[in-house]
């Protein structure tokens, strides 16, 4: 019975042991080779037009008439709304009429310096006659035939009617100034009061198409919401968000690997046109843009997919997979643990600088 025990504990150890060595066995098993790395910066990419805005109001009022939809085509100018606001439309008439009242008390038929002119010549008549009438009279002193009293009543009547021109001629000029103030006043005044009355015109500022609309006729409009989305129709960038921490290693000109959604077998070949030069503060990522080089069939705004910017290629490097890496800085071979140097990584392989040679054979972590 004891022999059968020890026997079983025997056997028992030997499958254990069978056991551990075949688990041994399976750990896998890599040779260190040189080969092409990528290295490359990721980010998540938008389709959005090269040139793109949001159409907003410049005056508060209700949506009166409007002449595009979305999809629609429009040109620079075009007229995609108008905005009915009340106040402007009343200050733009009240500025109008009186302004051609200005325009008519200046240069109209019955202007009032007409008036005033007409008195002035009735001044001027009657200037001519007193002056006429005291030279008489004092010829007519000189000979005895007139009294003093009568010479000096002429005069009299002759320097007042010079006093009387000179007012007119005095009038005449303050009315003129006064009226031609008035009149600039109101053409400024119609000018301005046209201005804020045309702010509720609006016209495209860009040959594009309509993305969006989000009004509708007679709902009220502010300054602060959109009307509508209008951007480029043929030219599009790939818009990316990169991470503070890998934007030192982007620059223009570099290339970029499109993968999108709507083209889930393909690959476009595109590169780096711009580099924000501020950070996003909410995400800690930087805005970068690209443009394709291969351009798909088709694009439309907001289309999504995958990119890859890449910061360096080497053709023969000694690469490893990157789950062979431990710590960063180790591999497993052999004879045990190994400190290695890494140099360029890309999303599956990294490079090993130094610590292993071509034809090396490493194990990977359990």
């Amino acid at each position: 019975m004891k022999n059968l025990f020890v026997y079983i504990k025997c056997a028992v150890l030997l499958v254990a042991l069978i056991i551990f060595s075949g688990c041994s066995e399976e750990r896998e098993k890599y040779t260190v080779v040189e080969e092409q790395i990528v290295e490359s910066v990721y980010s998540s990419v938008v389709i959005e037009p090269q040139m793109i805005y949001k159409v907003n109001a410049s005056n508060v009022g209700y949506l009166d008439e409007l002449n595009v939809a979305t999809g629609d085509t429009v040109d620079v100018g075009q007229l995609l709304f108008s905005i009915r606001d009340i106040q402007s439309a009343n200050n733009a008439n009240n500025a109008r009429l009186a302004y051609e009242m200005a325009r008519n008390n200046y240069q109209g038929d019955a202007n009032l310096l007409e008036d005033l002119k007409l008195e002035l010549k009735d001044a001027q008549l009657k200037l001519t006659n007193d002056s006429v009438n005291f030279k008489h009279n004092e010829e007519l002193y000189k000979n005895g035939l007139v009294t003093k009293f009568e010479r000096d009543q002429s005069e009299m009547v002759y320097e007042a009617s010079q006093s009387r021109l000179r007012l007119i001629n005095n009038r005449i000029s303050r009315s003129e100034s006064d009226l031609k103030t008035t009149l600039s006043q109101a053409k400024n005044n119609l000018n301005s009061s046209m201005s804020r009355f045309e702010d509720g015109i609006i016209r495209s500022r860009l040959s594009g198409i309509v993305y969006e609309i989000f009004k509708e006729p007679g709902e009220l409009v502010s300054m602060q919401e959109p009307v509508a989305i209008i951007g480029s129709q043929d030219k599009f960038v790939i818009n990316m968000r990169i991470d503070e921490v890998d934007i030192t290693r982007v620059k223009i000109g570099q290339k970029i690997v499109v993968a999108m959604e709507a083209y889930r077998d393909q690959s476009f070949e595109a590169k780096v046109t711009r580099i924000s030069p501020r950070m996003d503060t909410q995400t800690q990522t930087f805005v970068v843009e690209g443009e394709f080089i291969e351009k798909p069939e088709a694009l439309f705004m907001g289309l999504t997919g995958e990119g890859n910017i890449v910061v360096s290629e080497k053709d023969k490097a000694l690469v490893i997979p990157r789950e062979y890496l431990i710590g960063g800085t180790q591999v497993e071979t052999s004879v045990g643990m190994i400190t290695v140097r890494t140099g360029a990584k890309s999303l599956s392989h990294v490079e090993i600088i130094s610590g292993l040679k071509a034809g090396d054979v490493i194990i990977k972590p359990s």
